[in-house]
């Protein structure tokens, strides 16, 4: 693959996202079925695959005290704007708010979960008195599909190309090996890579305002104060533990805020961004080290998930991601490409087992665990403490390793995110 690809999939997977970016899909399917109809709303219909829907019911919604995809589609009605994409939410006002709690009052919402369509799937769908519209998102979270207003299509992808138009690039970076991605970063231009470094701060300001704040669980403050309180050390493990930890305290607790995403998620993008931002700081390495360990970063995670899938029962948000973080630490610390594999390898034997029960404060506490034990695997494979082939899942190199999890996850997992739905509704 030529290293121009390999920018642009990293151009087109690490964008700002406004909030937890579930419901925000959802949002930017309702407004744009909003946008498509006049009238007074009598009716709206959102279907939706088991993991949006688990994703999207205990988070908060950003700029607000709310939580939830009711008040997301709520507030998208009021005042969504379907082309900010993944920053549909950046400009809510307290009289948005207002008229979204008013909205929620008329009891017209009615969300379903739609278990026969695609793995990722969002279907809006809008009735007026004067007509009806809907839209249509697959793939990701921001590939509208189908548009419809009164029966009559306004705008479709045909069946052959409704993946997300980057797909094609995504799935040929999962053709490559992990040397090959990390040969790719080391010799693309610095100037292209350049724009990642948004990303590292974007992400660190959203941690300082979670850590100052205590926002959300209070994770990263509560990390702090061990620190300063002497029960924890004060060193790089746990200085990244609390900066991820207090950045998905912010995010999950709807600060109005923006976070760098990855692979279409912004807790991925905490995940994959901060640890080797602090790390490469507290060895003074400098900025181009840092874009060109973001870039690998980024690549890991977004090939991981090309064998997990976008949104999965596993937690991508520590283990796709935190892999991700993993291998950047491993490169910026100087391990070769064998001790760069143990990496990996240490981290699938640690964190393959991890669940995702949707997007919520208590993410915080995975993301955190996710930091530490990537910078703590880098440091052992450095070492050459790598766990075994064929120790469980784990496999013979990399490429195996991760095809093993991929296989765990969308095999071996049906059926989990319709049993963890359940478990949260009877709670």
């Amino acid at each position: 693959m030529e290293n121009e690809r390999i920018v642009q999939i990293l151009n087109e997977q690490v964008k700002p996202a406004f909030g937890c970016t579930e419901p925000v899909a959802v949002a930017i399917a309702v407004s744009k079925a909003a946008e498509q109809i006049n009238g007074n709303i009598e009716k709206v219909l959102v279907k939706l695959s088991p993991n949006i829907y688990k994703n999207g019911m205990r988070v908060g919604i950003p700029g607000t005290s709310e939580k939830g995809i009711p008040f997301a589609i709520a507030l998208s009605i009021v005042c969504g704007n379907s082309d900010l994409g993944l920053e549909i939410f950046k400009d809510v006002s307290e009289k948005d708010i207002n008229k979204a709690k008013e909205f929620l009052k008329l009891n017209i919402i009615d969300i379903q979960i739609e278990n026969k369509k695609a793995a990722f799937y969002i279907e809006a769908n809008i009735k007026t008195d004067k007509g009806t519209s809907k839209c249509i998102i697959e793939d990701s979270h921001t590939n509208i599909v189908l548009v419809e207003a009164n029966g009559n299509i306004i705008y479709e992808k045909k069946p052959d190309k409704r993946r997300d138009s980057s797909s094609s690039n995504v799935h040929e970076l999962g053709d490559l090996t992990i040397k090959e991605l990390r040969e790719a970063i080391e010799q693309i231009p610095f100037k292209d890579l350049e724009f990642l470094l948004e990303g590292a701060k974007m992400n660190m300001d959203m941690a300082i305002e979670g850590l100052s704040h205590g926002s959300g669980l209070g994770l990263g403050a509560g990390i702090d104060k061990l620190m300063k309180g002497g029960m924890l050390g004060k060193d790089i493990v746990n200085q990244a533990r609390v900066y991820t930890a207090a950045a998905a305290d912010a995010r999950m607790s709807g600060v109005n805020m923006p976070v760098m995403s990855s692979a279409g998620s912004g807790n991925h993008g905490i995940t994959a961004i901060i640890p080797p931002t602090v790390v490469c700081k507290q060895l003074n390495l400098g900025d181009e080290k840092l874009a060109r360990a973001l870039a690998f970063s980024h690549l890991v995670t977004i090939y991981i998930k090309e064998y997990t899938g976008k949104l999965s029962p596993i937690c991508g948000c520590s283990i796709a991601a935190g892999i991700g973080a993993s291998v950047s630490v491993a490169w910026l610390i100087g391990c070769n490409d064998y001790q760069i594999a143990g990496t990996i390898k240490n981290m699938v034997g640690n964190l393959a087992g991890m669940l995702c029960d949707g997007a919520k404060g208590g993410c915080a506490l995975k993301l955190s665990t996710a930091s530490s034990e990537a910078i703590l695997s880098a440091e052992l494979a450095k070492n050459n403490i790598i766990i075994s082939d064929f120790d469980g899942i784990v496999g013979k190199g990399a490429e195996t390793t991760i095809k093993n999890l991929g296989k765990l996850c969308m095999e071996g997992m049906k059926g989990i995110d319709n049993k963890i739905i359940e478990i949260m509704c009877n709670e």
